[in-house]
């Protein structure tokens, strides 16, 4: 199959949201990335949850294209389907991570500069606040103090990967792409596990025009971060440029989005048990073609979670949701039985746990779930008709038109509980 290049767009015709995105993710799912990227492109451009689900396979989809083009040694126009994954969501390549980057919590500011003196004065020797120090001064506009304290801790405390960084980030801002080689050069040697470093080190290359160079440096950045699209972009580019300047030069890139780290999901979970409205908003998401990708990933935090944080009712009710709106009924029956084991006075969750019950085919234990639910609350004209409907199903007419009427008095205007009761008369 021939891979789309920039300039070949589809002249396709105009078509649903809900039509696009069914198309953009059987596409994506068939490998046929060029399809999936033009029929996810317009749905990207939305900023509700199901846009940035749209957002995230059109990125990769791009990836996959630009990776096909590495492969065949078509760096330029590699470089450009990796520009636009990485415009659409960022250098991360993998759902949690993507996720996790959305939806984080804002860090705190830097100390002023006042704060970050006092503690680099109290604690001399401690690299951090020696560079915290010189960044502020950096950004309050005193540059020549910033690079005076970085150098003053070299001499003071010795060779700090952290210390060269920064200096070489501080002279390449100042177009002294010499300087700032040297120091990153050196902060690689102190870290040869600095991607940071590895980066500024490649682009600091490219300022300097010796391209070979940069695509060592990237190269070395790509292998410790194999997620990051950006990298690969990068080394794309500084790699074609070599060789439009008579080097060529051999680079390889990961074939497949790299795993999230334990870190990166650690992180995830953490962020979901402490704020349940992370889960909620995937749950209020309506069904769509890839519910079972990304719900799948959903209840994957939910449960490491569990793990981290110990059983508590809504995490385990928000287990059993998201493996509900993955499709795998018997996991979502046992989580939604353990919230209730937990709080029985839970209603939400015992009226999961009929829904998983229902869906297993049991209608009498989802039955006798619902009236646990409305014991516990939820005295609710939906409720009471899904409970109609159940007794209805499993051959009791008289209790499934106490609940039908019991639902009218609820909401007279009920339709589903008037057609029921109508359904029972007939």
């Amino acid at each position: 199959m021939p891979i789309e290049t920039p300039d070949q767009s589809a002249n396709g015709q105009p078509v649903t949201d809900m039509t696009a995105f069914s198309s953009g993710m059987q596409a994506y799912r068939d490998r046929d990335f060029p399809a999936a990227a033009e029929n996810l492109a317009p749905l990207a451009e939305r900023n509700d949850l199901p846009g940035r689900l749209a957002r995230y396979y059109c990125a990769m989809a791009h990836r996959a294209i630009g990776l096909g083009f590495v492969e065949a040694g078509r760096l330029t126009e590699a470089a450009w389907h990796l520009r636009r994954t990485v415009s659409l969501i960022g250098n991360q390549a993998d759902l949690a991570e993507y996720l996790r980057v959305i939806y984080a919590r804002m860090g705190r500011r830097d100390p002023c500069a006042g704060e970050a003196e006092y503690l680099a004065e109290a604690a001399p020797d401690d690299v951090r606040a020696q560079v915290r120090l010189a960044q502020a001064q950096w950004h309050s506009g005193r540059r020549a103090p910033a690079i005076m304290t970085l150098n003053q801790a070299l001499r003071r405390i010795g060779d700090r990967a952290d210390l060269h960084l920064n200096l070489g980030l501080f002279h390449a801002a100042e177009a002294d792409y010499d300087a700032a080689w040297r120091h990153l050069s050196r902060a690689v040697e102190c870290d040869g596990t600095s991607v940071k470093a590895y980066r500024y080190l490649g682009l600091t290359a490219c300022a300097r025009g010796a391209f070979r160079d940069a695509v060592k440096a990237f190269q070395w950045a790509c292998d410790l971060a194999p997620g990051d699209v950006l990298l690969a972009y990068y080394l794309c580019q500084s790699a074609a440029a070599s060789a439009q300047a008579g080097r060529p030069i051999t680079i390889t890139l990961p074939t497949t989005a790299a795993a999230p780290s334990e870190s990166a999901l650690d992180e995830l979970a953490d962020y979901a048990a402490g704020e349940p409205d992370f889960v909620e908003a995937f749950l209020a998401l309506p069904a769509a073609v890839g519910d079972a990708e990304l719900f799948g990933v959903v209840a994957a935090v939910v449960r490491r979670a569990l793990s981290r944080r110990g059983d508590t009712a809504l995490l385990h009710y928000q287990a059993s949701a998201a493996l509900a709106r993955a499709g795998e009924w018997d996991a979502a029956a046992e989580h939604a039985r353990r919230a209730v084991a937990i709080d029985p006075r839970f209603a939400k969750a015992w009226i999961q746990l009929a829904d998983a019950d229902a869906r297993r085919g049991d209608a009498l234990e989802a039955a006798a779930d619902l009236n646990r639910a409305i014991a516990a609350g939820a005295d609710w004209p939906d409720v009471h008709a899904q409970l109609a409907e159940l007794l209805a199903e499993a051959g009791q007419p008289d209790r499934a038109e106490r609940h039908y009427r019991r639902a009218l008095q609820l909401n007279a205007r009920y339709q589903r509980a008037a057609d029921g009761l109508r359904a029972l008369a007939a």
